[in-house]
């Protein structure tokens, strides 16, 4: 039975670190710091293991380097949530939990464009430049509203420690918006909504030059167009728990609001380049040591 591939082990350890991150939990200390050093050194190993190693390859094309630090940095996002397991939603907790959820939030939107800049980059080597420039523009309009967003809201969270917007809304009490809290979440909505863009965008025009098959890139394409009609039909009001969980159909534009769900499409199709580069590699090297294997002696008998 042949063993799991790198990629396939990474995509699992990340759906893990996620569910670790959204469910609430109160680690000791100990325990804590032992899933955060394994989650970080786990989900670099495999990153590595898995394509990103190209990137240090002489050998290696530049589009295949730039096609492996673009995917590590599109997976890096949710390899370092694994800083804050059991962190769950906003919620009456230690003010450093949502300081460092913040400042992750703030961090992990640059990490997602760098990485599509660099995508681009590759994607304009092999010939398409349209769908990749159309997505660049989206990421590259989003990435300064998700960090105004998070620095606002961990900079208001300090200062006023536990009456932040977000408390209330967990609690269902949603109190009247400041100025800078009513920016912060419309700053989230284009924010979230110009990602979808920029995930369609990117997932045609990898289809376009063979990166990515087609009923893939079909697949987080619908994903993408459903999470942006969700997000639209919600408007710029981020529900409390209870009005978002009070009738079924408010629950979708509750969750495509989510900061870090519109960047996990964009974490699948990391994943899908790892695996596309590390087979790359693996059947260069196989070709190259091919006609050494011909060419030596037979061995007498």
């Amino acid at each position: 039975m042949p063993l799991p591939r790198p990629w396939a082990i990474l995509a699992v350890c990340l759906v893990v670190i996620t569910v670790l991150l959204v469910a609430p939990a109160d680690y000791s200390p100990a325990l804590h710091a032992a899933i955060v050093a394994l989650a970080l050194v786990v989900g670099a190993a495999l990153t590595w293991l898995a394509g990103a190693h190209v990137v240090v390859r002489r050998d290696a094309d530049d589009t295949a380097r730039l096609r492996a630090a673009s995917a590590g940095l599109l997976v890096a996002p949710f390899i370092l949530f694994g800083l804050v397991p059991g962190v769950g939603p906003p919620r009456v907790q230690p003010v450093q939990d949502n300081e460092l959820r913040f400042l992750l939030l703030a961090i992990d939107p640059m990490l997602v464009g760098a990485g599509l800049l660099l995508l681009k980059e590759a994607l304009a080597g092999a010939g398409e430049r349209f769908l990749a420039s159309v997505g660049l523009a989206a990421i590259v309009l989003a990435t300064p509203l998700y960090v105004a967003f998070a620095l606002i809201q961990r900079v208001g969270y300090v200062a006023v420690e536990l009456n932040w917007t977000w408390a209330a809304t967990v609690q269902g009490n949603l109190h009247e918006l400041t100025e800078l809290d009513a920016f912060s979440m419309a700053a989230l909505f284009f924010a979230g909504a110009l990602t979808y863009v920029a995930t369609a965008a990117f997932a045609g025009s990898l289809a376009r030059v063979g990166w990515l098959g087609r009923g893939a890139a079909t697949t987080l394409q619908l994903l993408s167009a459903l999470g942006l009609a969700f997000l639209v039909l919600r408007g710029f009001a981020y529900p409390s728990l209870k009005a978002a969980f009070s009738h079924w159909y408010t629950v979708p534009g509750f969750v495509a609001g989510i900061p870090a769900v519109p960047w996990m499409p964009l974490c699948a199709i990391g994943v899908l380049l790892l695996r596309r580069v590390g087979r790359e590699r693996a059947a260069t090297a196989a070709a190259l040591s091919a006609p050494t294997r011909r060419a030596a002696p037979s061995m007498p008998t």
